[in-house]
C-alpha cells in the first residue's frame, strides 16, 4: 500500500513539475518559429496601415509652439508639416548639449524630433533636439595647426 502511495505521489509530482513552466509568465513570449494565428471576431474589421504611424524622426523647421498646450509644430523635408505632444517629464528636450525647456525652443529654429505614434494615433515626441549650427571662426583668432608659420625661409640651407 505504501509503494502505491508513493508511485501516485510521485507521478503527481512529476506531472506538475512538467506543467509548471508552460503556464509561467517567462514563458509568455513565443519561439520565433512558432506563429500563433488568432480569429478575428466578426464584427472586427482590419484597417489600413495609416502613413506615417509608429515611430521615426522628423528634422526641418519649427513651424508653431505651444508650450501650455505641450506641443510643437515641425515642418519635415518632404514638405509635410507633423504636430506633436511634448509629454512633461517625458520628453528630453535639449539644444546642443544643454537640457531646455519647451519654450526656450523659438519658432523658425531647425529642429530634430523623435516619436511614435501612441494607440489614438497621436503623434508623442520622444525627444527634441533644437539644432546648433557652428559658428564659423573669427579670422585669425583660430587657425589651423601649421598654418601660422607658413612663410618660405629666405635663403639658408
Amino acid at each position: 500500500m505504501v509503494k502505491k502511495l508513493v508511485m501516485v505521489v510521485f507521478f503527481l509530482g512529476a506531472v506538475m513539475y512538467m506543467s509548471v513552466p508552460a503556464y509561467s509568465e517567462d514563458n509568455a513570449a513565443k519561439p520565433a518559429d512558432v506563429s500563433v494565428v488568432t480569429p478575428m471576431a466578426e464584427d472586427e474589421e482590419i484597417l489600413p496601415a495609416e502613413e506615417g504611424a509608429g515611430e521615426g524622426v522628423v528634422t526641418g523647421e519649427v513651424m508653431a509652439l505651444d508650450a501650455a498646450a505641450g506641443s510643437i509644430s515641425v515642418k519635415g523635408a518632404d514638405g509635410a508639416e507633423k504636430v506633436f505632444s511634448v509629454v512633461d517629464g517625458e520628453t528630453i528636450l535639449w539644444k546642443g548639449i544643454e537640457d531646455i525647456k519647451l519654450s526656450d525652443i523659438k519658432k523658425n529654429d531647425n529642429a530634430e524630433v523623435g516619436y511614435y505614434t501612441d494607440d489614438a494615433g497621436k503623434l508623442i515626441a520622444s525627444w527634441v533636439d533644437v539644432i546648433v549650427l557652428d559658428q564659423p571662426a573669427v579670422a585669425g583668432v583660430q587657425t589651423a595647426p601649421g598654418a601660422a608659420e607658413s612663410s618660405p625661409v629666405s635663403g639658408e640651407e
